[in-house]
């Protein structure tokens, strides 16, 4: 490349005497040659000196601009090749206007067009060099291409102004923080989340907000993920918000190194505590399904086994009243006709708990009060606990009426405080019973047997003791049918409390502790209205005789074989039939003098239902009675609406039988559904 050298040596000679000489030995060749050496390291060094007159015009251009605007410095001096961004020209002529007039110098960094066409940045330092004699000033310019580093920072803007926008759209928590837990960045969701300022989230002590059983674990997670250099996991941990609770979160972090040296985590958190809430739901679910088809399971299998044994016990009962009806006072076998009796009322309340806890239970509805039925019972209640038992009731007053059987109400109650009696050590403690009233619009959280749960207000029955408590484990068996943990106890106490209050569209809650003591609190729906004091029981007189005709239709020959004798004695006529398709047939025969028929509700090749259609069909008036070993509930659903003239409960006594057919034979139906 060409060198303008008188140019240089001009320059040069300006330079030189600028210079002040820094021993009087150092001659003005050995300057000279430092400076040449001078103007050789700035044209290394991707930069050009040039300077200018007062006009301002370029007087002198070093090689070096060749190599950053790609023209030589020929071409610069020839003509006005180097041509200044439009958005910069004001700056760069204000600031060469001033330091011609005035001497001022002036740094500016600007746009210049590289020969190719490009923009290029240059740093651009100018002071004056000497004065003219007109006054004016020339000046002298080191113009250095920093166009990497105005990229590289533009660039870093861009990265920090996209790492700023990233943090703050995040729903979750990023953080910086030092080896010693210190806080040097937050964003916007820790305010969101948790509550607090920016200003006093970094303020705060590291491991501050964090619940006291994860600190330890978290700091040393955080100190051995400083030394990685891959991503770390956290696991789970709780912070605290500014109201209080606590919210779960989910971290991975990684370390860096700082240009100063220092290591940095930075951790990104995942808020998960709606997610573990709905995993604890969906568990909760599952359990309740589970215990559900248990129950449905063991409910089918108990209503069974009920059934059964009340068609055995229908005869053995009848028949030993029938007897003590025909021995005399003072005869040896009466004493044990009514042992037979009483065992067979006492097996008849058992298989009565076991469909209770399969929800088949007869029930009796009626609005009663739940203080008011507690109140009554009372006594009974103290009678069922022991001496060294302190029985506190907490009633409240003024409930709305519950629609229940207020029998099977005592029979919670009753069972629940002798449950409680007995997980008293040596029976010394304390008993609360407790009533009252919540609205509720959803059922409780740990609340079971709430399939059939509604909303509104329910009225409570709460027993608390201050027993032995017991585990979860033991918790979850206890309304399992047969299962206890007293030495002589059958386990169909609480299993018969569970069909209950399924039956009444009920839920209970538990809470125990082992040590502590345990509470059941079993909720009913509550009703509008006024509670209905029950009806008396008007007693027929033993000596009422008829002569119609009757049918009686049962599977079982000893429960027909009973009614036949019971019925018989007060001067009816009985025809008999085994199944359904019997019963048609006799029916269809004999349906002029027919006026009563006995159905059972469970036969083989023909059950009740269908035979009742096919009887109602040959005689739409014809009076049918339902006889079943189920609740009247279930066995006569499938009959709603059709008619039925009534309902018999197996095991039955005489005079029950005898008094509902003198009802519906001597006057209108007694019972509709």
């Amino acid at each position: 490349m060409a060198k303008d050298e008188s140019a240089v040596r001009l320059f040069r000679d300006r330079l030189i005497r600028r210079i002040p000489a820094p021993s009087p030995d150092l001659d003005l060749p050995v300057l000279a040659k430092r400076v040449d050496r001078l103007l050789s390291l700035v044209d290394s060094t991707n930069g050009f000196v040039s300077e200018a007159d007062s006009t301002p015009k370029t007087t002198f251009v070093s090689p070096g601009c060749f190599d950053v605007l790609g023209f030589t410095p020929e071409e610069v001096l020839l003509g006005e090749c180097i041509e200044v961004h439009e958005d910069d020209e004001e700056a760069v002529l204000k600031g060469a206007v001033a330091l011609a007039k005035h001497g001022r110098s002036f740094h500016l960094v600007v746009r210049t067009k590289h020969k190719r066409g490009d923009w290029r940045w240059l740093a651009i330092s100018s002071q004056a060099s000497y004065r003219s004699a007109d006054g004016s000033y020339q000046s002298m310019s080191l113009n250095r291409d920093v166009t990497d580093l105005v990229h590289a920072q533009r660039d870093l803007v861009e990265s920090e102004e996209r790492y700023r926008v990233v943090s703050e759209m995040s729903n979750d928590l990023i953080t910086e923080t030092t080896i010693d837990g210190r806080t040097h960045f937050i964003n916007q969701a820790h305010s969101d989340i948790l509550g607090y300022t920016q200003r006093e989230l970094i303020e705060m002590p590291p491991y501050s907000l964090l619940h006291r059983d994860d600190v330890d674990r978290l700091r040393e997670s955080s100190e051995n993920s400083m030394t990685q250099d891959s991503i770390a996991r956290f696991e789970p941990y709780r912070v605290r918000t500014k109201e209080g609770s606590y919210r779960w979160f989910r971290a991975r972090g990684q370390s860096y190194q700082r240009s100063d040296g220092q290591t940095r985590l930075v951790s990104v958190a995942h808020d998960i505590t709606d997610e573990l809430r709905e995993q604890a739901e969906r568990r909760n679910l599952e359990e309740q399904m589970v215990s559900t088809q248990k129950l449905e399971s063991l409910g089918v299998m108990a209503g069974g086994i009920a059934h059964d044994f009340n068609n055995l016990l229908t005869p053995i009962l009848g028949e030993a009243s029938l007897g003590l009806d025909e021995v005399p006072l003072d005869s040896p076998v009466r004493k044990r006709l009514l042992k037979i009796r009483r065992a067979a009322e006492r097996a008849a309340a058992l298989t009565n708990q076991m469909l209770s806890y399969a929800g088949k239970g007869p029930l009796q509805l009626e609005r009663i009060d739940l203080s008011h039925l507690v109140e009554e019972m009372g006594r009974l209640f103290e009678s069922a606990v022991s001496g060294r038992t302190v029985l506190k009731f907490e009633l409240a007053s003024g409930l709305p009426p519950m629609e229940a059987d207020s029998a099977q109400v005592s029979q919670v109650v009753v069972n629940l405080i002798s449950n409680a009696s007995e997980a008293l050590p040596d029976g010394e403690g304390k008993i609360t019973v407790r009533t009252g009233l919540v609205d509720l619009s959803e059922a409780p959280d740990r609340a079971i047997f709430s399939e059939k749960f509604v909303k509104g207000r329910h009225v409570y029955i709460e027993v608390a003791d201050s027993g032995c408590g017991m585990d979860a484990e033991t918790t979850a068996k206890i309304f399992d049918p047969f299962f206890t943990t007293k030495f002589t106890g059958r386990g169909l106490g609480l299993a018969a409390v569970a069909g209950i209050v399924r039956g009444h569209r009920g839920a209970v809650e538990i809470y125990s502790e082992p040590e502590v003591g345990t509470s059941f609190r079993v909720l009913f729906p509550a009703t509008e209205g006024s509670v209905v004091e029950p009806a008396s029981n008007d007693k027929r007189a033993t000596t009422w005789r008829a002569s119609d005709t009757v049918l009686i239709v049962d599977d079982d020959e000893g429960v027909r074989e009973l009614a036949f004798d019971i019925l018989s004695r007060v001067g009816l006529h009985i025809i008999t039939a085994a199944d359904g398709r019997e019963a048609v047939d006799v029916f269809a025969r004999n349906a002029d003098e027919i006026r009563l028929v006995l159905l059972d509700r469970t036969m083989p090749t023909m059950g009740g239902f269908e035979a009742f259609q096919k009887i109602r069909k040959i005689r739409p008036d014809a009076q049918v009675v339902l006889v079943s070993g189920y609740s009247e509930e279930r066995a006569a659903a499938e009959l709603a609406g059709l008619g039925l003239a009534g309902f018999l409960q197996k095991p039955f006594l005489p005079d029950v039988l005898v008094d509902l057919v003198r009802k519906v034979i001597e006057g209108p139906a007694v019972y509709r559904i």
